[in-house]
């Protein structure tokens, strides 16, 4: 609004129209900008009072001047801050051996892969809109570092990048048909999780992961939505558990994983079979926690759910075609689910759309909207949504109640770009498998290479340069260096213990080696302590999400109905204390008052409903903050006392 001011005080004092402004942006700003969100902005300037509308044109109102503003001295300002934010970049990616020509070059690499990352997903945005190339995957994982490490105890830097990711989703939604649209609440949108969303709801995947999905469920609830997951979304998480459960018991079972993100963290967080049978038992109740709500699958109505074949044939793996695979069957379920809800509405905007199935997998979002428009014939808005669109379109309407959350985000999704490919870690596996057959590796070796963090670490580099020149030898060196890490500590055990045999008589290597076992044992112990106590704090921390939400569900709760009284006694009293005259002229007036007192009634009841919903999404962020910050000093006081 400001620019648009600014360009609009640059006009001559007759009238000029939105074109105009249009250009004065172009050329004084270098702003690109819709025509219909200049006309969108240029009437909010007439409703301020700063323009007159005049015949379809527009001119100045010299009775309400526009104030002075100092743009210029503001962008300089912006420019410089993201100047010392790309030089901080370059300086990031020359320690990565990468070499960035210039400050302008850092930024436009960072730009790229934000646009690719994040912007993009926007809803509605047009391909027209994200014209940036894609990073190279070495440029890509130098970001991702530079976001996620190199920057995270610097606030100031922080700052200009939550700016600028912020500024790039406001400006791309400037090319969505409808502006007006994006303030407007979801009218009890029911938004149906997918399982992998639950899953890194509930830290399956994650300590960044969770607060982000958490943090999504927060911003969708408080513009309105719904967040709901179906028994059969459920079912499907219990399906993967147990199958977890079973394959963590062996070794073979371990290396028989996917290397996806939650055999991942399984892995290098050594949960155990136990771990994961105590996961399913609380399943549900965790569930709630997260800020879901459970809700049973719809029984199906054949005029709703048609052609559910042809979708399976959509979602099934083109390789094995298996239509009956359950990963499929739980899709194709959530999308009959969706339009059952929907009972064959129809709406352009999500907003009003009633009911519609998020996920973060982009094949099935595409194959579900090939079916829905080209299979079906549907209208309107798809039965299905990415997740990062959805929260965008939220977080538009109300971004200050999550200040942190587009850095959230980002910071997310750095964690993803610096996994190694499906692919690479497929590859290893076979060369694991190759060593092993061959002697050069036993089976205990092979499973420490398999649930070292670090050979993640290690595969995302050696893709950074050309993943087609990965070799054997390539692969050797990773299992060697893996090795070594594992081995470092152990030899220098084993150096110590040869020295003290070697000073020593040889009647004393008994009594030696029983000390090396018992050190071995409290280290064991040591361990076993370090896991009871961080699940100790995964059940507080449970428990805090519970009570935190418990509590400001009552005072809203209260609150909500103590102002629901207070609004029915008055309207009672109006009733009451109008003076009823007798005659139908005095019926009919009656009658008219009480209709009018009725209606006011439902729309304050609405209003009251509304910032319940706020009150207590805001009431649950600071009891939860304030909760975690008496547990902190509990814990401080424990361990110094």
């Amino acid at each position: 609004m400001p620019l648009v001011l600014d360009a609009v005080a640059q006009q001559r004092p007759d009238t000029f129209a939105t074109a105009d402004i249009q250009d004065t942006l172009a050329r004084r700003h270098g702003l690109t900008m819709p025509q219909q969100a200049v006309a969108t902005l240029l009437r909010r300037a007439v409703r301020r009072g700063y323009v007159e509308r005049v015949m379809g044109r527009y001119k100045q109102n010299p009775s309400h001047p526009i104030p002075p503003g100092n743009i210029t001295a503001d962008k300089e300002g912006i420019q410089l801050a993201q100047e010392r934010l790309g030089e901080a970049l370059r300086e990031h990616a020359a320690k990565r051996h990468l070499t960035v020509p210039s400050t302008g070059a850092a930024l436009d690499i960072l730009f790229r892969f934000l646009e690719k990352e994040q912007v993009a997903l926007l809803l509605g945005a047009p391909p027209a809109a994200a014209e940036a190339t894609d990073t190279t995957l070495r440029e890509r994982a130098v970001v991702a570092e530079f976001i996620q490490d190199a920057i995270r105890d610097d606030p100031a830097m922080r700052a200009v990048l939550r700016d600028i990711l912020e500024g790039l989703v406001l400006y791309h939604a400037a090319f969505l048909p409808d502006l007006n649209a994006e303030t407007r609440s979801f009218k009890n949108l029911l938004v149906a999780f997918d399982s992998s969303l639950v899953r890194q709801a509930l830290g399956y995947e994650g300590v960044a992961m969770r607060v982000l999905l958490r943090e999504t469920v927060d911003v969708l609830k408080a513009g309105g939505a719904r967040c709901i997951v179906f028994d059969k979304t459920v079912h499907e998480i219990q399906r993967i558990l147990s199958m977890y459960e079973e394959r963590l018991a062996t070794e073979t079972g371990r290396r028989s994983l996917r290397s996806v993100p939650m055999a991942r963290h399984f892995l290098t967080q050594r949960y155990s079979p136990s771990d994961v049978r105590e996961m399913a038992a609380l399943l549900e109740h965790d569930i709630v926690s997260a800020g879901f709500q459970m809700q049973v699958t719809p029984v199906r109505i054949p005029q709703y759910t048609a052609s559910e074949r042809a979708l399976a044939q959509r979602l099934a793996d083109p390789r094995t075609k298996d239509e009956l695979e359950p990963r499929v069957q739980h899709d194709v379920n959530c999308v009959a689910a969706i339009l059952t809800l929907r009972r064959g509405n129809t709406s352009t905007l999500i907003e009003e759309s009633k009911a519609i199935f998020a996920t973060s997998s982009p094949l099935v979002i595409q194959n579900t909207r090939l079916w829905y428009h080209q299979d079906e014939e549907g209208g309107g808005i798809e039965p299905i949504v990415h997740i990062r669109a959805l929260s965008n379109l939220a977080w538009l309407k109300k971004p200050f109640l999550s200040t942190n959350f587009k850095e959230r985000e980002i910071v997310a999704l750095c964690t993803a770009a610096l996994r190694p490919k499906q692919e690479t870690w497929q590859r290893f596996l076979r060369h694991l498998q190759s060593l092993e057959k061959s002697k050069r590796l036993s089976s205990d070796e092979v499973t420490a290479i398999v649930v070292s963090a670090m050979s993640d670490r290690l595969l995302r580099e050696v893709e950074e340069d050309d993943p087609a020149d990965i070799d054997a030898i390539t692969l050797d060196d990773i299992v060697d260096r893996v090795k070594g890490s594992y081995a470092a500590e152990a030899e220098q055990r084993v150096e110590e213990v040869a020295r003290q045999v070697a000073a020593k008589a040889e009647e004393q290597v008994e009594e030696i080696s029983r000390r090396y076992e018992s050190k071995l044992e409290e280290l064991t112990a040591r361990e076993r302590v370090a896991t009871a106590e961080a699940e100790k704090g995964r059940r507080y921390e449970l428990a805090i999400e519970g009570r935190a939400r418990g509590g400001a569900r009552l005072i809203s709760g209260g609150l909500y109905w103590t102002l629901s009284v207070i609004v029915l006694g008055g309207a009672v009293v109006l009733i009451v204390g109008h003076p009823f005259r007798a005659g139908w002229v005095g019926v009919l007036v009656g009658i008219a008052v009480v209709a009018f007192v009725c209606l006011e009634l439902l729309g304050i009841l609405k209003h009251v409903g509304e910032w319940r919903l706020l009150v207590e999404t805001s009431l649950t962020r600071r009891f939860r903050d304030w909760l975690s910050k008496d547990a902190q000093k509990e814990t401080m006081a424990s361990r110094s006392s």
